[in-house]
């Protein structure tokens, strides 16, 4: 059959129009399978699955991010492997779950390098982070695409912990990575058990204490009704942050970039309102409990920062990605400190 010139006008008019038509109104809706590190019941978690609905609203479905909570597809230090392996678009985690693929990861729970909560977000918005991040996460095939708010951590413990020397022989439950070797380093007896025993081992005292997490979580696990002593001791601030497959954020159109990146910000706010709220109140609860919150002095976490450096400086000779993570990070200290 042979076409005539007034309909061949008529297609090529149309194919012109379709290319005109905004990239996002073209493209067909693009999925992400995403898996966080916590359970569905916590806070942060519930923060993820809204984060989630908002965008796929805005997005007009063109974006739909299905979240799956801790352990839905894989194991929480699996995720990167689940994402190459296409079984994952995406994860919510804390870098330090993947230190075992590369000690960049592992030096991402600063710890005491630090002196507040506030001063290593900074280190994203005004510092390297973002920009290092994307580094780390690239060797993956991956796309980082920005922080979540953690809170720095509690110790609960059977005994008072009031400086560096009380930590000399302290049975303590840590899973491997920089804060355990740092603890042990201190002088410590680490013990490595699964977060599901902790709370037999405190309360039949095979343990003495455990990293856990921030008081409000600490609380849901009933942790406080073994352990009398609640320890600030500014040894565990870990960076907890939300990447993508880099094809699969690739394959985004921009304006639906741009709304996912907004809307991770707002999660990340969403989560540090909840998190120091509850934990605010969970201090409260804690000392109407008759625990004991014990927050170490200046000079005393400047001491276990000391030994958080010897470590890092131990990871970092491991790969060139954590020596300049750990560079960034103590340039960032030094420059911004009160």
């Amino acid at each position: 059959m042979t076409l005539k010139p007034r309909f061949l006008s008529s297609i090529a008019a149309l194919a012109i129009a379709a290319l005109l038509v905004p990239s996002s109104t073209r493209a067909q809706t693009v999925s992400l399978r995403m898996q966080g590190f916590l359970p569905s019941a916590l806070s942060t978690q519930k923060a993820f699955e809204e984060f989630a609905k908002v965008v796929n609203e805005k997005s007009g479905g063109k974006l739909v991010i299905n979240v799956l909570p801790v352990g839905g597809a894989v194991g929480v230090t699996e995720t990167i492997s689940a994402i190459q392996a296409g079984v994952l678009d995406g994860h919510h985690t804390c870098a330090v779950f993947h230190a075992a693929k590369e000690p960049g990861f592992g030096v991402l729970d600063t710890g005491p390098t630090f002196d507040t909560v506030e001063q290593r977000d900074r280190w994203f918005t005004d510092g390297d982070g973002v920009t290092l991040l994307r580094e780390l996460y690239a060797q993956f095939g991956m796309h980082y695409v920005g922080n979540v708010f953690w809170q720095v951590e509690h110790i609960p413990s059977r005994k008072p912990l009031n400086g560096i020397a009380d930590l000399k022989g302290l049975k303590i439950r840590v899973p491997p990575g920089l804060v355990s070797d740092m603890l042990s380093k201190a002088g410590a007896a680490v013990v490595n058990i699964a977060g599901g025993d902790v709370f037999t081992a405190l309360q039949s005292g095979v343990i003495d204490a455990a990293d856990w997490s921030s008081p409000s979580m600490n609380i849901d696990s009933g942790l406080h009704k073994v352990a009398k002593y609640s320890v600030n001791a500014s040894h565990s601030l870990p960076a907890c942050e939300i990447a993508v497959s880099k094809a699969k954020w690739d394959s985004i159109p921009t304006d639906l970039k741009k709304l996912f990146e907004a809307e991770v910000r707002a999660m990340s706010a969403k989560v540090k309102d909840t998190i120091v709220a509850s934990d605010k109140a969970a201090l409260e609860k804690l000392k109407a409990d008759g625990v004991q919150v014990i927050t170490w002095p200046k000079e005393e976490v400047n001491k276990l920062r000391a030994v958080t450096w010897e470590v890092q400086d131990q990871f970092a000779a491991r790969s060139p990605m954590a020596k300049k993570i750990v560079e960034s990070l103590r340039s960032f200290q030094k420059n911004t400190a009160r």
